[in-house]
């Protein structure tokens, strides 16, 4: 692994933020949710952690204004229509993950394939909104293609069933535009590049 290489330096960040994030929450669960004020622990519950660490966590977690921020978070993600079921893992992750899939070994996942799997839990499928906007996705590839005009591909597509959202973004895709130039295509190359290599270094970490 050539640790002078940037995306493997923004993979190995990413993942040490996300790691601590995971911790902290998971912290937070089961030994200061729901538990009484007066028999929150005073202690860190974990070796790796001083006890002055785990005061300041605590403090942290008491304090009107991340309770106030946590009640706020709570209400957005309640009203996101499309939930992904990528789990701990980046988006970039898990689409280097689907696209290993053995579906997906003849022909690789199209934008529309990625949001589908990557929206899709084991569990329950998908959701309505996830399902209603694969359905329109669907229906426009469907449409004929009008004499002299290229088909409008499944990366356009998802653009214009999604125009506000970073899915495309967030797992290595961007819509092309119509006159794009060789610099910009080099650019948009290496990206691709970089987000693979990130995403397999994440994995490799996470193992």
């Amino acid at each position: 692994m050539d640790t002078n290489l940037k995306a493997v330096q923004i993979a190995c960040s990413d993942l040490l933020k996300g790691g601590q994030r995971q911790m902290r929450h998971r912290l937070k669960k089961t030994y200061f949710d729901d538990v009484p004020a007066n028999q929150v622990r005073t202690t860190s519950p974990l070796k790796g952690m001083t006890d002055d660490q785990w005061k300041a966590l605590v403090e942290m977690w008491s304090s009107p204004n991340h309770k106030e921020k946590c009640l706020k978070a709570k209400e957005c993600h309640e009203k996101v229509k499309y939930l992904h079921k990528t789990g701990s893992r980046y988006y970039i992750a898990q689409t280097y993950v689907v696209k290993q899939a053995d579906k997906y070994k003849d022909a690789p996942p199209t934008a529309i394939d990625l949001f589908s799997d990557l929206h899709c839990s084991s569990k329950t499928g998908l959701n309505e909104p996830v399902k209603e906007a694969i359905q329109q996705m669907r229906a426009i590839v469907a449409e004929p293609t009008e004499e002299g005009q290229d088909p409008k591909s499944t990366i356009d597509t998802v653009a214009e069933v999604l125009p506000k959202s970073k899915f495309l973004r967030n797992v290595g895709l961007e819509v092309v535009a119509p006159k794009k130039s060789a610099t910009t295509a080099v650019q948009g190359k290496e990206l691709e590049e970089e987000l693979e290599v990130s995403a397999a270094v994440v994995l490799s970490c996470s193992v």
